[in-house]
């Protein structure tokens, strides 16, 4: 169904005198006929026929309502939006000043649609340079919106759309009119083109001949699939865990020197390079570190010089947070994992306790729950059937437990002997299991690995965290309102909470985290490698992760908003992940899984010391002290020498 009506009319103003007639006959050429069906054949040859169209002129002029009224009888069977902008006032310069509003609702539109066709005429220079400036600093064209340029001004005065020809998905219609001839020509810029560079023509129009194209030439290409120019671009990285950063001289680059980078993200963007031809140039932020959004909107870090447009994009991967989506474009996803907490392991412990350890706390509660059972059937059905047998051997199941002996009158009662005799085989099994057991476990030392949550850390008076410096988790924590992550923050109060960079990372690792006293918070690849770095170094495993992960994350590469560069890099980026090559890179390093599951407990043949058995003397000694106790108040109330031979 053709939608017939107009979507908006935007700035439709009274101009002033129209500018001048000379302006309006130039305008109305470039509404003729034969501009409307070369508008009518791009578009036709496209898939996105189905896609709206917008038109943006600034001649409200009748031939242009008319060609208004055939474009959307022809162009776009979804309709089509006019915004005929007639200015009624220009700054000194000639600037169109309202081209903001006109601006933004082609981002909204843009936004709305999968595809869209713009179609911009003017014959205007500083309505087009207007036009082309406003759209690339406000990010309204998106690589889906496709650009037409319909204008007579002759290419030497179209220095100012540049930029918008060649890093957008636009085109320019240039209307020619000789004494005899009566074309369009389409012309295409190549990305990272220089600005002196002129278009290249890539079809022509006439009507007596329709389109000529030339040979490899099609409407709007795929320009930053494969780059034709093989252009440098500008590369933002981090030093990372088994990565280097050298500086060295070169005369044809900047300052006299060139910073190399070198590991699995090197390779990742040459593994890029190749595939889109271009070459690169490492560049390092001001404050090393990702970057995060300040109160005032500025950016720290390499996102920073990703909106500033210092860099083309950024060569490691970020993690995506709605801030930095908001100010940038992600490509498909790189790599995805957790946070974790990496603690340092300190030296083999003894349990002193140990010996309790042979028995879970319930099946010691079992076993006091059996005897003091035991203990009260036999003095309940002593008690019921005579007197004479109250308190007989009421204390012999605690002479059994104990592996004392136990005296059997010969008067005893079957029952009796049936309840002790099962009593005999139950405390057999246990001594035996407990005998056994607790000589195996004296001769082991245990590994503490205190903090397996944030909690653990929490609940620790002492133990301080380090966070990375200006990354998607400390923005996460600034503005975190309620719950344990919010006490987390607190902790930066308290002085147990630091920041520290990448690159600094390594010596917190060697002095602060192996002291114990801190524990590091980080993405699980980087403590990974961090651990597998250290080992290698020392020859020995001094820290440990924690079990569980936490604050899941997905990261990709990141460059401006609408930067059509994306496009190119977003199929290769999915391709390294798909085949698994990007984790290979980064898990091939050496000794990168020996720590991942540190032993808690390590046994050792050797003799048993008093640091093996303090905790049983200690445990005598308490029971001595509590006997001694027991037997002092006994001399206390002993009765009078008087009363204890006064008979009844």
């Amino acid at each position: 169904m053709v939608a017939v009506a107009l979507l908006t009319w935007l700035f439709f103003l009274n101009t002033q005198s129209l500018r001048s007639a000379a302006l309006l006959r130039q305008s109305s050429e470039s509404t003729a006929p034969e501009a409307l069906a070369a508008v009518q054949g791009v578009w036709a040859s496209q898939r996105q026929y189905q896609c709206p169209a917008l038109l943006l002129s600034d001649n409200p002029s009748q031939v242009a309502l008319t060609f208004v009224k055939e474009a959307e009888e022809k162009l776009s069977p979804r309709g089509i939006a006019v915004f005929l902008a007639a200015p009624q006032h220009t700054q000194g310069n000639g600037t169109l000043v309202y081209l903001k509003g006109t601006i933004d609702k082609v981002r909204q539109m843009g936004g709305a649609w999968h595809c869209l066709l713009v179609v911009v005429v003017s014959d205007d220079p500083a309505f087009l340079s207007d036009f082309a400036q406003r759209s690339l600093r406000r990010h309204a064209l998106r690589w889906s919106t496709r650009i037409l340029v319909l204008t007579r001004l002759p290419l030497t005065h179209l220095g100012d759309l540049h930029g918008l020809l060649s890093n957008r998905n636009a085109m320019l219609l240039l209307a020619h009119r000789g004494q005899k001839t009566r074309d369009v020509g389409v012309y295409v810029a190549m990305p990272f083109s220089p600005i002196t560079k002129l278009p290249n023509r890539v079809a022509s129009w006439s009507p007596s001949k329709t389109w000529t194209q030339t040979l490899q030439s099609q409407f709007f290409p795929d320009k930053f699939i494969v780059f034709a120019s093989a252009p440098t671009l500008t590369v933002a990285v981090e030093l990372m865990p088994h990565h280097s950063l050298t500086w060295v001289d070169d005369p044809l680059a900047k300052e006299g020197r060139r910073l190399v980078y070198t590991g699995a993200l090197d390779k990742s963007v040459t593994y890029l390079a190749k595939a889109m031809n271009f070459t690169h140039r490492y560049v390092l932020s001001s404050d090393r570190t990702f970057g995060t959004i300040m109160p005032d909107g500025s950016w720290t870090g390499m996102m920073g010089m990703v909106v500033r447009e210092e860099v083309d994009f950024g060569g490691v991967p970020f993690m995506l947070s709605p801030a930095r989506a908001a100010a940038g474009d992600y490509t498909a996803m790189m790599w995805t994992g957790n946070v974790m907490i990496l603690g340092g392991l300190g030296g083999l412990k003894i349990d002193p306790w140990g010996f309790l350890l042979p028995f879970t706390l319930i099946v010691w509660a079992a076993a006091l729950t059996a005897l003091l059972s035991v203990l009260a059937l036999l003095e309940i059905f002593s008690f019921s059937l005579s007197s004479k047998t109250l308190h007989r051997g009421a204390f012999s199941p605690v002479r059994v437990l104990l592996q004392q002996d136990v005296v059997w009158p010969a008067e005893w009662w079957w029952w009796e002997r049936l309840v002790l005799g099962l009593w005999m085989l139950t405390t057999l099994v246990l001594t035996r299991s407990y005998a056994g057991n607790l000589m195996s476990l004296l001769a082991v030392r245990y590994v503490p690995q205190p903090f397996q949550t944030l909690r653990d850390v929490l609940d620790h008076p002492s133990v301080a965290m380090i966070w990375q410096k200006y990354s998607k988790n400390e923005e996460f924590l600034r503005g975190v309102q309620s719950g344990m992550f919010r006490e987390v923050a607190d902790l930066e109060k308290k002085g147990r909470l630091k920041f520290n960079t990448q690159t600094q990372f390594s010596n917190s690792l060697d002095t602060l985290v192996r002291a114990g006293d801190h524990v590091l918070v980080e993405i699980d690849t980087t403590v990974k490698n961090l651990m597998a770095l250290d080992v290698s170094k020392k020859g020995r495993c001094d820290f440990y992760l924690s079990r569980d992960g936490f604050l899941p994350f997905s990261s990709s590469i990141i460059s401006q908003k609408t930067n059509p560069i994306i496009q190119g890099l977003s199929p290769r980026v999915m391709a390294l992940t798909e085949s698994g090559l990007f984790r290979y890179w980064m898990q091939d390093v050496p000794n990168f899984t020996r720590c991942n599951n540190v032993p808690k407990k390590v046994a050792f043949s050797t003799t048993l010391s008093f640091t093996n058995l303090w905790g049983v003397f200690a445990l005598l000694a308490g029971g001595l002290t509590a006997a001694l106790v027991v037997w002092c108040l006994e001399l206390l109330n002993l009765p009078t020498k008087k009363s204890s031979w006064k008979t009844v």
